[in-house]
């Protein structure tokens, strides 16, 4: 089976992440394995708690094995570092190529 990461940037493709990533992720028909989520810009604020994608996003994390990180710095500017769900690694796009290094590939949304 194929491995792939994703990039998310985009707050707007909410329905996008929970109907096309999440559920088909969790359901076990995502047709690859997913390695990690890396989310920058205005992305980061689907790791906000009780936002529409949060609990999803962290069941994944926790059944798949799938290793989220948040770009620091869009997570410090927009000032959420606290209200974030629990166990998302921040840092850098050097930190997610650490882990999506070996995916075959990496999916920018």
């Amino acid at each position: 089976m194929k491995s792939i990461a994703y990039i998310i940037s985009s707050e707007r493709i909410s329905e996008l992440i929970d109907e096309n990533l999440l559920a088909p992720i969790l359901k076990g028909e995502h047709g690859a394995k997913v390695v990690a989520f890396y989310f920058v810009g205005d992305g980061v604020y689907h790791l906000v708690k009780g936002s529409r994608n949060a609990k999803s996003i962290k069941l994944a994390m926790a059944k798949e094995e799938i290793s989220i990180y948040a770009c620091k710095t869009s997570i410090k500017s927009r000032k959420i570092q606290n209200i974030i769900i629990d166990n998302v690694n921040l840092g850098t796009l050097k930190d997610f190529y650490d882990v999506a290094f070996d995916a075959d590939y990496i999916v920018s949304l």
